[in-house]
């Protein structure tokens, strides 16, 4: 499984890549035919946006969030993806 990590308008921590892949590597227990997750990290003037897009064999999950933190926004997004793989 790939993991593509892209952020917009700022440069990531190593920390918060860290974050980012034990967070989205969970999903694995769910779908475990996923072969490439995307995340796309967007610093806004008020928001922190998370685009997470994956890609699996069955289905293509897409789900955006926006919160005032990115850990709490990649929390978010996550629990997002694996409602909608759950209800496949």
């Amino acid at each position: 499984m790939n993991i593509e990590i892209t952020a917009r308008h700022f440069t990531p921590s190593a920390d918060l890549k860290d974050f980012v892949n034990d967070k989205v590597s969970k999903l694995l227990k769910y779908d475990p035919k996923i072969n490439l997750i995307r995340v796309v990290l967007l610093k806004e003037s008020r928001a922190e946006k998370v685009e997470l897009i994956v890609n699996s064999k069955n289905k293509q999950y897409i789900t955006n969030c926006y919160s005032s933190v990115f850990e709490k926004t990649i929390l978010k997004a996550v629990d997002n993806i694996k409602i909608q793989i759950i209800k496949k």
